[in-house]
């Protein structure tokens, strides 16, 4: 099996269950735009911004950044970039990323849609970023791909060291009986980018901080239960269950640096 349909197969194993889906008031897949705000908690001395800024132009640069959520990849690098481009298919996260933005003193533009569905309508920029997404894309190889054709310098790549779904394992267990699978990891990650022939630097770090909303214990447990598609009805449980058990998380993530190939 080839490294390409590893890791298809292993995201293929997160599948939930139909009967679950079926129940479930929320979708399972969706985000709080405030978990990826840029606030006061933003740390631009995190490994994969200051690899990032390595790359950068020292003034005037330009950055694309591939599911941007509210834009803390991006506005980590602002400055010494000047213009900041952000794709993401929820229009409630380019908002933000578009306030951020203008707060950070960036000029900005976004795209509504999905990697690599949109590809030819966004602009090549001299860095592309691409936090916490790739776990979400079975065929990683064209998805890779398109954020290599629109790096004129580099791509920097975050994923943790596990795939962010296992956090919440031991809830999937308790909640529903239903074992959950592991993979892939970053190793599989760099195993597709040797496949491709892409030879990445990699650094690991520890787990960045996240925004100040998700420390309110009340988002955690809504947080949880869309996760477990559990209805509002199990919000105590949930919140008993929490106190005793905290998610799972990676408390490692690892940064893949490689060149671009835009040529424009």
């Amino acid at each position: 099996m080839s490294a390409f349909e590893s890791w298809a197969q292993q995201l293929a194993d997160w599948a939930i269950p139909q009967h679950i889906l079926d129940q479930a008031p929320r979708s399972p897949y969706a985000h709080d735009p405030a978990t990826f705000a840029v606030d006061e908690t933003l740390d631009r001395t995190v490994v994969s911004a200051e690899v990032a800024r390595a790359v950068l132009p020292r003034v005037g640069g330009t950055v694309l950044d591939v599911g941007c959520g509210g834009g803390r990849a991006a506005m980590s690098l602002v400055p010494p970039a000047e213009r900041v481009i952000g794709v993401d298919h929820d229009a409630g996260m380019l908002a933000a990323f578009t306030e951020a933005a203008a707060a950070a003193g960036a000029r900005s533009m976004t795209i509504q849609g999905r990697w690599p569905d949109v590809a030819a309508e966004t602009p090549v920029a001299d860095l592309v970023t691409c936090h916490h997404v790739a776990y979400n894309v079975a065929d990683i190889e064209p998805f890779i791909g398109a954020l290599t054709d629109h790096a004129r310098l580099a791509v920097v790549l975050v994923i943790p060291t596990k795939h962010p779904m296992s956090a919440w394992n031991n809830a999937w267990r308790r909640f529903w009986e239903l074992d959950r699978p592991d993979g892939p990891t970053s190793d599989d990650f760099a195993a597709v980018l040797a496949e491709m022939d892409i030879e990445a630097e990699r650094w690991d770090m520890p787990r960045p901080p996240l925004a100040r909303h998700t420390e309110d214990p009340t988002a955690l447990v809504a947080s949880t239960l869309r996760r477990l598609c559990l209805g509002e009805n199990r919000a105590a449980e949930v919140a008993d269950y929490l106190e005793l058990h905290e998610p799972d998380w990676a408390t490692v993530h690892s940064v893949f640096r490689w060149p671009g190939d835009a040529h424009n």
